[in-house]
């Protein structure tokens, strides 16, 4: 039996400040703060969803918690956004599916397993709005460890017992998801050199690719046009939640 109860944000409001700030600590700076469609729309869908958001509450603290998006998504691979502007497209219809935006623990709470019961929180709330499919842009969390390595590469790397060698996609797995494709630019950050350098506390003394902490790939830095730009990849899962 879990020790936390889950709320949506609908049923714990004052609870959105907490789940916001959780989820700009669990990503390296870049993300939210060069990556556009990421700094716009995350609070609009914290305020326009609220039935879709949800936290664990053991005692009086937060200890998890999820962002998601219900869309529409006629099937088909190609359908599929490519980056994280089309993450945000809610008016497309109406929705058959829940996104998964971001998948939360606290740190001190990490290594228990609750990644993957904030995994089955989004599929259950996918079910009772009666969303055919839970879709993740799964962002790898053991890639930081090969930031040289291509995705297309990378996603299919698996352990000896057959299952998926990242962490991170073997709990989608071992919960039943299936490898759809890759998502081109699931992360699109742009910005200065100064703030790049601000957001990853590296001096860049000159032009060309950086690996930098918590990337998935190097920035590509260009002094002469004073910007950096930041693409990364990421991996669709699809939870199969009902034909």
């Amino acid at each position: 039996m879990s020790d936390y109860t889950v709320f949506t944000l609908l049923e714990k409001p004052k609870m959105l400040p907490q789940l916001d700030r959780l989820a700009r600590k669990s990503f390296p700076d870049f993300i939210y703060a060069g990556d556009q469609a990421i700094k716009e729309h995350t609070n609009r869908i914290l305020e326009q969803f609220p039935e879709y958001q949800f936290v664990f509450i053991k005692g009086e603290e937060m200890i998890a918690g999820g962002l998601t998006v219900p869309l529409r998504w006629n099937g088909t691979d190609d359908d599929l956004p490519d980056n994280s502007e089309g993450l945000f497209q809610t008016d497309r219809g109406q929705p058959n599916i829940l996104c998964a935006l971001a998948g939360l623990v606290e740190e001190d709470h990490q290594g228990k397993g609750l990644s993957r019961d904030v995994l089955l929180t989004m599929r259950s709330i996918a079910e009772k709005n009666s969303l055919s499919s839970l879709l993740a842009p799964v962002r790898p969390n053991h890639k930081t460890h090969y930031p040289l390595v291509p995705m297309e590469i990378y996603m299919n790397w698996r352990r000896e017992d057959g299952l998926l060698f990242d962490p991170w996609m073997r709990v989608h797995e071992r919960l039943g998801a299936k490898t759809l494709r890759i998502m081109t630019a699931g992360v699109y950050a742009q910005g200065t050199v100064r703030e790049w350098e601000d957001w990853t506390g590296i001096r860049f003394l000159d032009s060309g690719p950086y690996v930098i902490p918590g990337a998935l790939n190097p920035v590509e830095i260009d002094l002469e046009k004073n910007e950096g730009v930041y693409i990364e990849p990421n991996v669709w899962m699809e939870h199969r939640i009902k034909d």
